[in-house]
């Protein structure tokens, strides 16, 4: 097996948005990572989202049909929406 070569995919405003939009990526049976310089949990920081390279076509076909609005993600990450309520 070969070691995965990891793509950057977006990046979103902060950690808790990018956690469910790899979650629902993750869904997808896409490999997901997520690097942030926030040093706690919370902290308004850009999140960025790497994907295998070997499914970014499928990352980026999933995150098409996923696009969420800020308001979205952040009701999300707080439970304030089910995923079968995303667009």
């Amino acid at each position: 097996m070969q070691p995965i070569k990891w793509q950057l995919l977006t990046t979103l405003s902060d950690v808790p948005s990018a956690q469910v939009f790899a979650r629902a990526l993750e869904a997808d049976d896409v490999d997901v990572r997520l690097v942030s310089d926030a040093n706690v949990l919370g902290q308004a920081a850009p999140c960025r989202i790497y994907v295998d390279a070997a499914h970014v076509h499928r990352a980026r076909w999933a995150m098409a049909q996923r696009e969420c609005s800020d308001e979205e993600l952040t009701r999300l990450s707080i439970g304030e929406l089910s995923k079968e309520g995303m667009p």
